[in-house]
């Protein structure tokens, strides 16, 4: 039986170095009752299913089926065939690379994953951003989509850490809701809606299982992407505090100086200061959380 609790702390220090390079990342649609393979499966292929759903045979007998809003992991060695449903496009996001560093120990430990998951708001953002990169051609000859593959499964593996303790699907769908919408003038309601609860219980939830409260989230990214965009870019400061979703610059300036102990002035200067440095990571740094699941 397959152990789903495997820890990423019990991979050993050289397996941890496991890279994809030549990565690719391309939305796909297959036609209805269409089919591939049978194949045998040379890189490492990541599957993200976001309407329709496909049924994965493996020669050696096992079958598992992938529904919308998973993903799976293809993993090299096995002749696989893949079948899709007869009565649905089948949408997917697909990002594969050639494994660099693949130990034994490691190619084990990967086989004794379970080979789906539901997607995460982490998950649906790194692959939308590995293709996105590719659209525009943004891949610093290859390198960024080969990190954003990398990370695509680094998340994959490390949510297993967690499992089954995994956030629930409706925090997840809040979740990437507010990352989204992060510029837009949303609330409670609109947040609720898009996780299809009520507000009430959209609260229960984040105070369950965040600590926090959707409101309270929200605002939180939107001061961590203030600052990500004071440090990083030369934006005056009122579009800044607009892009960031606040539709005051006052309000944006009291934010940053509660989050950071600073003005956005005085973090940008900070920032842009090589003798400052370590006063501008202790800001952000403390603030930000990655688009996770």
């Amino acid at each position: 039986m397959v152990d789903e609790r495997i820890l990423v702390s019990e991979i050993d220090p050289l397996s941890r170095r496991l890279t994809l390079r030549n990565c690719s990342a391309q939305p796909l649609k297959q036609d209805p009752a269409s089919r591939i393979g049978p194949r045998l499966q040379q890189q490492i292929q990541m599957v993200l299913v976001h309407v329709g759903g496909m049924t994965v045979h493996i020669a050696d007998g096992r079958s598992y089926d992938v529904s919308a809003g998973q993903m799976c992991i293809l993993l090299p060695g096995h002749t696989e065939t893949i079948r899709f449903p007869t009565d649905v496009v089948t949408t997917q996001t697909v990002i594969r690379g050639d494994p660099d560093g693949l130990t034994p120990e490691m190619s084990a430990w990967l086989e004794a994953l379970r080979p789906t998951r539901n997607l995460s708001a982490a998950l649906t953002y790194l692959s939308r951003e590995a293709v996105a990169t590719v659209q525009t051609r943004l891949t610093a000859k290859g390198a960024l989509v080969d990190a954003l593959g990398t990370a695509l499964l680094w998340r994959f593996i490390a949510e297993f850490e967690n499992y089954p303790a995994a956030l629930p699907e409706r925090i997840e769908e809040a979740r990437l809701f507010i990352h989204q919408h992060l510029e837009d003038d949303v609330g409670l309601n609109d947040i609720a809606r898009a996780a299809h609860v009520t507000p009430a219980h959209l609260i229960r939830l984040f105070r369950e299982h965040i600590g926090t409260t959707p409101t309270k989230y929200l605002w939180d990214r939107r001061v961590t992407l203030g600052m990500e965009l004071l440090t990083s870019s030369g934006m005056p400061i009122s579009i800044v505090a607009r892009r960031s979703g606040f539709k005051t610059s006052f309000h944006f300036a009291r934010k940053i100086k509660e989050a950071s102990g600073l003005s956005p002035t005085q973090l940008r200067e900070a920032a842009w200061s090589a003798a400052h440095a370590p006063a501008v990571q202790s800001g952000p740094i403390s603030h930000s959380e990655p688009v996770s699941g």
